[in-house]
């Protein structure tokens, strides 16, 4: 069912004949989140638009931010829209207003996090707000400023998504959108172009084939008035037919056998539509399927430049050999329309993957004849690293993802200082920590007795090592070898990991005033470094050059993590109150009401021979006690 809000209401006795208003009981009505959810016309709003809902102490009944909606806690605390949201004046007001049950509009230069938590930037978003009626709710949309205007599409049926074609060696990927109650998207998920043809259909792939099916599909329940989401239906098969003339386009600039770094090229919808090439690499695809929720599109809509991201990676001091794991970079831009009336509207985004090399010999380049002086770095909007002469010990791709403090730490420390990239930190209130719990059996017992919880585990694996013989022996010997972590004495401890709720520590880097162009000086503990640093045009990439270190100039190693951390969060016993608003309205008194016995006290006395019972019994217990031992 998932996270529900319960709304109650107090039942009073207020016939024509009652003296008085007494309560007879509560009435209540439990509402999911998701029903509350899918009353947002996320459509309309966007993959960056959402809603959100906050009642009269400020804190939210749902948000796309509460991870108890998104599947991470199952009993997720209190949280006040403040801790949602990024902490800031206008946000306060805004939060109050809500409260308050004023309807308002506006718009706010607030920062916003990226879905991988990782990036950041600052946006102008408009919060529109007002009350619920008949509740003591508030809702809110919040409309980025691509999805001011959106397209109403007419016209379309699903049979002349039939005549739109299918290039040779194109792959279609669908989001699991709801375009109709019984319409299956699995359809055309995951589907690769077929070498051969059809025995059924000579000269048809088999993608071909199942893409019509799962038109003629959507086609019947259409003619069917099934229940269907019509506009997002007539989107889908306008994407269907408008993005059909890249598949040429594509074949002939990926014939060029200098592009070989080149892993696939796609272009990705708002109607949910995936279309990549070449087919054989879907699979850097399949998790990406819904579009909406990968991390290229959501922040190439936000940007008006190209977009550089790698996969996030910690700092590890081996290498990695595996070939199937290789790190790509994901280039995406989106497609802007101009409206009108005035505004953009973005209908898609178009990129490509490529792996380090396609851009580490740009970079090369650009140092060439000085790399033993210099090391230079190609660095996205949050200090992550694209490409670098950089090595180390460890090969180029290896670094690729990284955070650059964790590579350099004094020369990050120096961009931060010198305002090209900013620091933020905020608080994750609903966080999950790992902590070891240790457990044991003290006494002389030479075998420790497993608590209920660890039986079945304890016994599946015993069983499988050591089938043959006794199930005792089997049991005691694999848990004094793989289960005990410690043995004091006679008493075995034993330790498991689990998870509690706590607070971590989250941090951002975004571009900062001086990120177009910044140079200086820095010092290390036995020599002087210096830097440059320029924004790459129309990218969100940094380019960086720097002294080298070698062995005459060596600096403060110390990494810079952008890794969460637990914290014990701010000081809320210091901290200024949150606004909450006391109900404004009593319930009527009922003129019948008789308050003559109100502020009354009254006593009740027990019987006598009630007490003198009690105590003959308490009596025979305790010498029965004494008896048995």
């Amino acid at each position: 069912m998932g996270m529900i809000t319960t709304v109650t209401l107090p039942v009073y006795n207020v016939s024509y004949e009652s003296n008085n208003q007494t309560i007879l009981g509560v009435m209540g009505l439990d509402v999911t989140t998701r029903e509350m959810i899918d009353t947002i016309p996320k459509r309309q709003l966007g993959a960056n638009g959402y809603g959100f809902a906050i009642n009269p102490n400020g804190f939210v009944l749902f948000h796309p931010l509460m991870k108890g909606q998104m599947g991470y806690l199952t009993d997720p605390p209190s949280l006040d829209l403040l801790e949602v949201e990024l902490d800031t004046a206008v946000k306060t007001v805004l939060r109050k207003e809500m409260i308050n049950g004023v309807t308002n509009e506006r718009v706010i230069d607030t920062l916003v996090w990226a879905p991988d938590m990782f990036h950041a930037g600052r946006r102008n978003l408009t919060y529109c707000h007002t009350h619920i009626t008949n509740t003591d709710f508030s809702l809110s949309l919040v409309v980025p400023p691509e999805n001011q205007h959106h397209l109403v599409i007419s016209g379309f049926d699903a049979s002349t998504g039939l005549t739109a074609s299918i290039g040779e060696n194109v792959s279609l990927l669908l989001a699991p959108f709801k375009y109709c109650d019984d319409f299956d998207t699995n359809f055309l998920t995951g589907i690769i172009v077929g070498e051969e043809a059809t025995e059924l259909h000579p000269g048809i792939s088999d993608l071909h084939l199942k893409y019509g099916q799962a038109l003629s599909s959507l086609d019947e329940l259409l003619k069917a008035k099934a229940k269907c989401d019509k506009e997002l239906v007539q989107n889908l098969l306008w994407d269907l037919e408008a993005t059909s003339v890249v598949d040429s386009e594509w074949a002939a600039a990926y014939a060029d056998e200098a592009n070989e770094d080149v892993r696939s090229l796609f272009l990705a919808t708002n109607g949910g539509l995936t279309r990549l090439y070449p087919d054989s690499a879907i699979g850097l695809h399949e998790s990406e399927a819904n579009n909406w929720a990968a991390h290229y599109y959501s922040r190439a809509l936000a940007a008006n430049d190209f977009v550089y991201s790698a996969p996030y990676r910690e700092y590890q001091n081996e290498s990695m050999d595996d070939d199937d794991d290789e790190t790509l970079i994901t280039i995406a831009k989106a497609i802007s329309m101009d409206v009108p009336a005035g505004g953009i509207f973005k209908p898609a985004v178009v990129g490509t993957k490529v792996s380090p090399a396609f851009i580490e010999s740009v970079v090369h380049s650009a140092t060439y004849g000085s790399d033993d002086d210099v090391v230079s770095y190609l660095l996205d909007d949050a200090g992550f690293v694209i490409a670098t002469t950089w090595t180390g010990n460890q090969s180029e791709a290896f670094v690729v993802g990284m955070f650059l403090g964790m590579l350099d730490p004094a020369l990050m420390t120096r961009l931060i200082e010198a305002d090209v990239y900013t620091r933020v930190e905020d608080y994750d209130y609903q966080a999950l920590c790992k902590i070891q719990v240790q457990f044991g059996s003290a006494g002389s017992a030479p075998v420790y007795i497993p608590s209920i919880s660890n039986l079945h585990l304890l016994v599946e694996k015993a069983i499988r090592a050591h089938m043959s013989v006794n199930l005792y022996a089997a049991v005691s010997g694999w848990l004094h070898s793989a289960l005990a972590d410690d043995v004091v004495g006679d008493e075995l401890i034993l330790t498991e990991e689990e998870e509690e709720n706590c607070i971590k520590l989250l941090i951002q880097h975004h571009y900062g005033p001086h990120s177009s162009d910044a140079m200086g000086t820095f010092n290390c503990s036995t020599c002087e470094r210096s830097f440059k640093s320029r924004q790459v045009a129309h990218s969100n990439l940094l380019f960086v050059v720097a002294t080298a270190e070698d062995d005459d100039c060596r600096c403060d190693h110390t990494p810079i993590s952008v890794q969460p951390r637990r914290v014990d969060g701010p000081d809320v016993c210091n901290a200024k109150p949150h606004y909450r608003r006391r109900p404004s309205d009593c319930y009527s008194m009922n003129p019948n009401e008789d308050d003559s016995d109100c502020g009354r006290g009254s006593s009740r006395f027990p019987s006598a021979q009630l007490m003198i019972i009690s105590t003959i019994l308490i009596s025979i217990i305790n010498k029965a006690l004494v008896a048995s031992q």
